[in-house]
């Protein structure tokens, strides 16, 4: 019960504290174009109460792996979330560890101390600097748009705050992060019949029973109250459509007849080159968000373009395999 009161906290800042309210330049493309599965919404969020409750601040939590040890209300706490392995990185500069209120909330609060991100959001370890420097520029200058509806916070909030943050705060973010290192935390597999999830903290749960997959890419978790807690080691499963990453494979390393390989670009084990990010073992859901983000032109920026011929002719189930085959690489 503390847990999920955790999240109704979280809840209740990014539907109210946080005045999210997409400007009309900014509202994503229509929900036909994109696939409703793909952003899982809280039902936390939906009829969010007007007085978030006040989460315990004595009761000490743990999880698995590690020494530390916080109260609900600091897991709660956005301009000071936990910090459960800190010998896994480096110092963090005040940006990631504290952000800046009113509007700035702490990095590590969704993207985690070490840059491991979660399903809602993106894994930003070892991005390259100047990459990680501009997309935060981009989204200033809306040349990246939040992808998927309003009602999927995690998005909207993440461009609120990129609006909110000063040259020196983005410098020293993507700096550090720079020098963090993705570890491998999902793990794909390959099934007709799948655990029955339902949305729940902006990702899936595993409920209990099965259900049909069809043609979707879902990334779950059996253990919510370990996510709720933000645990940085915490793996995730998931599922995609059978023959997936042999079809993605051949996409990736040839294009197939209907894209470019992204070898060419990414560079050869798909772990990036010079500024262009790395792709292999990124989070198979943030991975397709952002195809889909560039094939319905909501990222526009220069040195995205060449993605604009990339996606042209992918259909969703070959952006699923694409996905689920670089999500299965080892970073």
């Amino acid at each position: 019960m503390k847990a999920r009161m955790v999240m109704t906290l979280a809840c209740a800042a990014l539907s109210l504290g946080f005045g999210l309210t997409a400007p009309a330049a900014e509202t994503p493309t229509a929900a036909a174009d994109l696939p409703e599965w793909l952003f899982p919404i809280d039902p936390n969020s939906i009829h969010p109460p007007a007085t978030p409750p006040k989460l315990d601040d004595k009761e000490l939590l743990t999880i698995p792996g590690s020494k530390e040890s916080f109260t609900a209300a600091r897991i709660g706490d956005f301009f000071n979330p936990p910090d459960w392995h800190p010998e896994d990185h480096l110092p963090m500069p005040d940006v990631v560890a504290k952000g800046r209120k009113p509007d700035v909330f702490a990095c590590a609060i969704c993207h985690t101390p070490t840059g491991q991100g979660r399903p809602e959001n993106a894994p930003i370890a070892g991005l390259p600097e100047n990459y990680f420097r501009q997309q935060l520029l981009d989204m200033r200058s809306g040349a990246r748009k939040p992808v998927g509806p309003v009602a999927y916070k995690p998005n909207q909030a993440m461009h609120k705050i990129a609006h909110a943050m000063t040259d020196a705060e983005i410098d020293a973010s993507a700096k550090y992060f720079a020098q963090q290192k993705l570890r491998r935390h999902v793990w794909i597999l390959e099934s007709l019949r799948i655990p029955r999830a339902e949305p729940a903290a902006w990702i899936y749960e595993e409920v209990g029973g099965t259900e049909d997959l069809e043609d979707r890419l879902l990334e779950v978790t059996n253990t919510l109250e370990r996510h709720e807690r933000r645990d940085d080691r915490l793996e995730y499963t998931a599922y995609a459509p059978p023959g997936s990453l042999l079809r993605g494979k051949r996409f990736v390393t040839t294009g197939d007849g209907k894209t470019q390989a992204c070898a060419q670009c990414h560079g050869p084990t798909l772990k990036g080159l010079n500024d262009v990010p790395p792709l292999a073992g990124r989070s198979p859901s943030y991975l397709l968000r952002q195809l889909l983000a560039f094939k319905t032109g909501v990222r526009t920026s220069e040195a995205g373009k060449p993605m604009l011929a990339t996606v042209e002719k992918l259909e969703l189930v070959d952006m699923i395999a694409v996905s689920a085959y670089l999500g299965s690489l080892y970073p």
